[in-house]
C-alpha cells in the first residue's frame, strides 16, 4: 500500500496509476482480514462484539471518500492521495502493535 501511494503521487501513465489502485485494493483486502482475525482470536469470548466494531471501522470508511472529494477540490488529486496516505501511515503505526 505505501508503494501505491508512492505511485499514485508520483505517476503519469494510466498503467502506473492502475497499478497503483489495484495495489490499494489488494492491500485493503489483507488489512482487513488480518485485521478481523486477530481480533476475534485476541477475545475470542467476545466475537459478536468485534464483530460489530469491524462493521462499524468499515462504515467509518465511508468518510474517507468524502474527505477525499474536499481535498481534491481543494488541492487537486494529490489532496485526496495525501488522505489515503494518512491512513496507510496509520496502519504502519497499527501493525508492530499486532500481537500473535
Amino acid at each position: 500500500m505505501a508503494a501505491s501511494m508512492i505511485l499514485m503521487f508520483g505517476g503519469e501513465s494510466k498503467v502506473v496509476l492502475y497499478t497503483a489502485i489495484a495495489l490499494v485494493g489488494y492491500g485493503n483486502s489483507n488489512i482487513f482480514s488480518m485485521a478481523f482475525s486477530e481480533a476475534l482470536l485476541s477475545v475470542p469470548d467476545k466475537q459478536n462484539e468485534v464483530s460489530g466494531l469491524m462493521i462499524m471501522g468499515l462504515f467509518g470508511g465511508t468518510i474517507f471518500p468524502l474527505v477525499m472529494g474536499f481535498m481534491s477540490d481543494a488541492m487537486g488529486q494529490a489532496g485526496a492521495v495525501a488522505v489515503m496516505a494518512v491512513g496507510v501511515i496509520y496502519l504502519f503505526t497499527y501493525i508492530p502493535q499486532v500481537k500473535h
